[in-house]
């Protein structure tokens, strides 16, 4: 049947297949209770065996606006994610937004942690007025730190801890999950699973890595792009759980180079060539499978609270920032 065919039949039957949610293209299998679009799905429903709505979770709202306006019909829930930027372009204050837009939908989240220890991950959020402790109680908040046993004397790192950081790593003890060995990627990954699994995020939350420049550091390249294939197959593919991880600007060496691995990549910059003497800060997303993408470049900054905020080319930058101490206005346009 050729294409335009398929689309004038679904568009005389524009009947939805009980189970599985999509146009019935053709003539509907009747049931006793309900219309679908194949054999395979009335025998599924007749099973009893039921799948939520695609739209519940096939794809999201990042809730980050630069992102947003450049991907109008959301992200699909199956994609790994690569923030490739220059340093200096808020790349880990986007990762610690992603998660706590995760969180603020009533979602799950899980943070693997190679460049920081848990405080200091958790910090990123107080810092942006974010309090994740609520999430860490309600266990809907799982911090995997595999910076910790990488130190060579971890007890005299917790004693030098001041008193707030003692405070956030005792009230969040429980979502702290410790990997022994951060260069073997099998435990990195079955602890992830098993996080996932306490957490039940199927078809829903996020996962951030906070740094592949990092994991290269422990591991050979080909077990790093081993490690990324792997959780792309059994956790964005299998359970719809989309992964965002950070690095430097692709293309210097190792992964980056290997672009097919990650299903999208969103590139952050600087550029000073938009207004004189005044660096600014430009997202764009390069690829994403399945989406629907805008070829353009966003100017955006960062505030506390309010996260990443995009602005037009036309903006005054005095509009946004205080250039006298180089700082985004806190009436800055909105």
């Amino acid at each position: 049947m050729s294409a335009q065919l398929w689309t004038d039949r679904a568009r005389e039957h524009p009947l939805e297949c009980d189970h599985c949610h999509y146009p019935i293209p053709g003539d509907p299998e009747e049931s006793d209770d309900g219309r679908y679009c194949s054999i395979a799905c009335r025998e599924a429903a007749a099973d009893e065996s039921t799948l939520p709505d695609p739209e519940a979770y096939k794809r999201f709202v990042t809730g980050v606006e630069p992102i947003d306006s450049l991907v109008p019909n959301g992200v699909p829930a199956d994609s790994f994610l690569l923030l490739s930027g220059d340093e200096g372009t808020r790349r880990a204050e986007l990762g610690t937004e992603l998660v706590w837009r995760a969180l603020e939908r009533g979602e799950p989240a899980v943070v693997v942690s190679f460049a920081n220890p848990p405080t200091a991950t958790l910090e990123r959020f107080y810092g942006n007025g974010w309090n994740v402790l609520p999430a860490l109680e309600n266990d809907r908040l799982r911090i995997i730190d595999c910076f910790t046993h990488r130190l060579d004397d971890r007890d005299e790192f917790r004693e030098h801890r001041t008193d707030w950081a003692t405070f956030v790593g005792e009230a969040a003890g429980d979502a702290i999950v410790a990997v022994r060995d951060p260069s073997d990627r099998r435990e990195v990954a079955n602890t992830l699973h098993r996080a996932l699994d306490d957490l039940e995020m199927t078809e829903t939350g996020l996962v951030t890595i906070d740094s592949l420049d990092e994991l290269e550091s422990l591991l050979q390249e080909q077990l790093v792009h081993d490690f990324i294939k792997d959780v792309r197959a059994t956790v964005c593919k299998a359970r719809f759980v989309p992964i965002v991880a950070a690095a430097t600007t692709a293309g210097q060496n190792g992964y980056p180079e290997e672009e097919y691995v990650f299903d999208g990549i969103v590139d952050l910059r600087l550029t000073d060539h938009l207004v004189a003497d005044t660096r600014l800060k430009q997202l764009a997303v390069r690829k994403l499978i399945g989406g629907e993408v805008l070829p353009q470049w966003v100017t955006y900054e960062h505030e506390p609270a309010r996260g990443l905020f995009a602005f037009g080319p036309n903006t005054d930058p005095q509009q946004v920032y205080d250039l006298g101490n180089a700082s985004p206005r806190a009436n800055g346009p909105r």
